[in-house]
């Protein structure tokens, strides 16, 4: 090997910054097909995945200040299309992509991640049935979501006022690009945080709309940030995006779906002509019946009328009656009378005379007093008896007894009794009870 060349000696960071600036300066923008591969979202807000095919890899990188102008989030298998400038990273010898702008590689592949989508929301369950909310029949307010230029909002605002003119909040926000999606769940969840206290009042009803559009065009209704804002929103929910052949998510998850937006107008509120023109036909109906109800009953009275028979003859007949009656309670009472007063006659001989039935009572009060007497008497003298008993044995076993036989009683200064000779120290002053009184002494002077 020849090393007496005329080349250049690079060191490797050298070499490294030669072929960055080469690569950079003839890749300053390219184009790139393929499908993401392990897509990574570390803390930094950066998004590191790999664009591949079936002969090839590239690793690609979305600045985090990049990612929130993608129209599209980076998903694994999913064919897009990444536009920017090929680099290279020295730290391990490798070329890459700085993605500033993705996109779905063609409607197939939308159309599949779409599918994808559907069959991961609708196993959530955010489709069923029991979640959608009724529609109310006459709205006062309605919430519209859509562009503030263009036919939509005009076209809403058109039908509204010749069905039923009502008061129309617009929360404008782009119907497609790269903010659409969350512009538009911002504003069903700020519809939503609305309240009847606030300076402007809560909806009754929410239109989400937009013109016709392919399916690029209509894409941001069927972002998951959009379908999930129309699930949790407590406030009912018409979706009229694209045309009636359009379908998109969010005409799964919202309480209605409308082929178009003049058609949601339509659902949103009944036709006032149409409701005035009912109203007076139930009027009139109402008066006929009333005037049909009152004709029957004056027909029916007069029938009565005449089935009744003169009120003269009809009052004596009820007079002469009530006097038949009244000569059976007069009778009735009488007979009851008579019986009740040969029953008071009956219990009256029954019963003895007041002073009888008094001195009967004292003298069986006064036995019964001098019964107590005499069996309280023997109870004293029992117990007088037994008391003497005992008193005599106590004066037996008394204590003083036992001092008169000859015996004394030593005690410490404290007057208790010392039983032994070693509970008392010599010199101890004691004291000596006798029969007749206590002397004081010291032990062993």
């Amino acid at each position: 090997m020849n090393t007496n060349t005329n080349n250049p000696v690079y060191s490797v960071s050298e070499f490294s910054h030669v072929i960055k600036k080469l690569v950079e300066t003839n890749f300053s923008y390219v184009r790139i097909r393929g499908e993401i591969s392990r897509p990574s979202f570390p803390g930094s807000g950066h998004v590191y995945f790999t664009l591949k095919d079936t002969d090839g890899t590239i690793a690609a990188i979305i600045w985090k200040y990049t990612l929130p102008r993608l129209s599209i989030k980076p998903e694994e298998g999913m064919e897009v299309i990444c536009t920017g400038k090929v680099t290279t990273f020295a730290g391990q010898s490798k070329y890459q992509i700085i993605v500033e702008s993705m996109e779905v590689a063609g409607e197939g592949a939308l159309l599949k991640m779409l599918e994808d989508r559907r069959k991961k929301l609708l196993k959530e369950g955010l489709f069923n049935d029991e979640f959608k909310k009724p529609i109310p029949y006459l709205p006062k307010i309605i919430g519209v979501i859509t562009s503030p230029s263009g036919a939509v909002i005009k076209d809403i605002l058109h039908r509204l006022s010749d069905r039923f003119p009502s008061h129309v909040y617009l929360w404008p926000v782009a119907v497609q690009g790269e903010v659409s999606a969350k512009q538009i769940s911002n504003a069903i969840d700020k519809f939503n945080q609305l309240t009847n206290e606030t300076s402007i009042k809560k909806p009754d009803l929410l239109i989400v709309a937009r013109g016709g559009g392919s399916l690029e065009d209509l894409w941001s209704f069927n972002e998951e940030i959009v379908v999930r804002s129309v699930f949790k929103s407590s406030i009912p929910v018409i979706s009229a995006v694209g045309h009636e052949t359009d379908t998109t998510l969010i005409d799964f998850v919202s309480d209605l779906r409308a082929p178009t937006p003049t058609a949601a107008a339509e659902k949103a509120v009944p036709v006032r002509d149409e409701l005035i023109s009912r109203i007076d036909e139930l009027n009139l109906r109402i008066k006929s019946s009333f005037n049909n109800k009152l004709y029957s009953n004056k027909e029916r009275i007069n029938y009565l009328i005449k089935l009744l028979g003169k009120p003269d003859q009809i009052f004596e007949n009820k007079t002469q009656k009530l006097d038949f009656i009244y000569k059976d309670f007069e009778n009735l009472f009488k007979d009851i009378f008579v019986e009740k007063k040969n029953k008071i006659t009956q219990y009256a001989q029954c019963l003895f005379p007041p002073k009888i039935l008094i001195s009967n009572l004292f003298s069986k009060q006064q036995l019964l007093d001098t019964k107590f007497k005499n069996y309280l008497k023997n109870i004293i003298n029992s117990k007088e008896t037994k008391l003497n008993s005992l008193e005599q044995l106590l004066e037996n076993s008394s204590f003083n007894r036992v001092l008169e036989r000859g015996f004394s009683l030593v005690m410490n200064n404290k007057g208790k009794p010392i039983k032994l000779s070693s509970e008392a120290p010599k010199n101890a002053n004691v004291k000596i009870k006798f029969s007749d009184k206590i002397r004081t002494a010291q032990l062993d002077k």
